[in-house]
């Protein structure tokens, strides 16, 4: 097998190319192999860190499933550069590489989208007997999406982040790749001192100022991960992509899968005149493909925390499922995440950074805490989640309340012609 382009033997299977033309593609009713792709880019085992960052940079992906032979074995990411101080260039592809997920090609498509969000990797090799026969991606997922009825039509504003960070044009690349770590993000959008949206930048151009070989690495044939104290300050504003593609708060589930599809882009921002108020990600529509799956009790999942001690996860599962079964009473959850950032390191100490995110039936919601114990931490954050659902359900009572009704229940109209 090549490890850049088609696999031999192999043909598309279920759906025609046109089927993106077709209206009322049923989710639930897709199996991977229905939309997955033959054509993908590979790294093999045995190959050198250079020559993996050399193929990210030249095909513009930000991550790369590894092989060996024609049987996955992991893959590589961004991500796998970030907690390493230094690396060799001789470094072979199979020591930094990460867990890669297992796809097989008769899983449903919205099972492998679950696969896709657990692994946090945006596509993955389909298996068949232990070897690949395909690839699926974020992408070739939200294909599909414009014709999904249960979807299409779904108001940006009611899954969108809404006020999110940005980076201003006048700081540091090194506050971006901070904020995108903090975030869990590979894009982050960059604004002006009126927080008008100007601008955006990615892991790539992050990429290319900080892991370069020529931004300051004083040893040669090694690359210097970003967190070298001697390396170059270069500004956002002068390694920025303009413009930023942006939306409405009114614009359709439909128009953003439409918006990342034309522009082969994987965030699309939300503005109000020109002040940026929203962001909705690849992750975010995968969110809602999830939603649709039939499935009991809410999907949960942690990211960034890099503790090992299983008792801890544990502990904090325990406390959100108490907290979720609160949250059912009132309004159904679907999926909360959480991502963990550990800073300002005392000794062997770390303090915790947790942002959190619930998408119920109705609505979605934000909350965020701090705090040196990481229980502690997620204790305040789903206090706070709890309170907030709850202050959005009595809301909602006292707008009902307030709405008159005909005697069929329907909202009466207030402005008759």
């Amino acid at each position: 097998m090549d490890s850049k382009g088609f696999l031999p033997g192999f043909s598309k299977l279920g759906f025609l190319p046109d089927v993106f033309d077709l209206d009322g593609v049923e989710l639930n009713r897709l199996l991977v192999k229905d939309i997955m792709t033959s054509k993908a880019t590979y790294a093999k085992k045995g190959e050198t860190i250079a020559e993996v960052i050399s193929t990210m940079k030249n095909t513009r992906l930000r991550e790369l499933p590894v092989l060996d032979g024609d049987k996955p074995i992991g893959c590589v990411t961004y991500s796998s550069f970030l907690t390493r101080r230094r690396l060799p260039f001789t470094s072979k592809v199979e020591q930094f590489m990460q867990p890669c997920p297992r796809i097989e090609e008769d899983m449903p498509l919205t099972s492998a989208t679950e696969e896709l969000i657990s692994s946090g990797v945006r596509g993955a090799p389909v298996v068949r007997a232990g070897k690949v026969v395909g690839f699926i991606s974020r992408t070739d997922i939200i294909k599909i999406l414009p014709q999904v009825d249960d979807l299409k039509d779904r108001k940006v504003a009611s899954f969108m982040t809404a006020s999110p960070q940005a980076v201003k044009d006048k700081e540091t690349v090194r506050k971006a790749q901070t904020l995108m770590k903090t975030l869990d993000e590979k894009v982050v959008p960059v604004v002006d001192d009126e927080f008008r949206l100007i601008g955006v930048i990615g892991m790539t151009e992050v990429m290319d100022t900080l892991w370069s070989s020529r931004s300051g690495a004083k040893v040669p044939g090694v690359i210097w991960g970003g967190h070298d104290r001697d390396a170059p300050e270069v500004i956002v504003g002068s390694v920025m992509s303009r413009p930023a593609i942006a939306l409405t708060a009114s614009s359709t589930l439909a128009q953003v899968a439409s918006t990342m599809i034309k522009n082969n882009i994987s965030v699309v921002f939300v503005v109000e005149g020109e002040k940026l108020v929203g962001v909705v990600s690849q992750a975010d529509l995968m969110e809602q493909v999830v939603s649709l799956k039939q499935k009991e009790g809410v999907y949960v999942q942690i990211t960034g925390l890099e503790e090992g001690d299983p008792d801890v996860y544990t502990e904090m599962y325990s406390m959100i499922e108490k907290v979720m079964q609160n949250v059912n009473k009132i309004d159904p959850p679907l999926m909360f995440t959480i991502h963990v950032t550990m800073f300002h390191q005392e000794g062997l100490r770390s303090k915790y950074s947790l942002h959190g995110r619930l998408s119920t039936k109705r609505k979605l919601f934000f909350v965020r805490s701090v705090d040196w114990s990481l229980l502690k931490a997620l204790s305040e954050l789903l206090e706070m989640l709890e309170k907030d659902v709850r202050k959005e359900h009595d809301i909602r009572l006292t707008s009902k309340k307030h709405t008159p009704t005909n005697r069929d229940g329907s909202s009466v109209e207030m402005n008759p012609r």
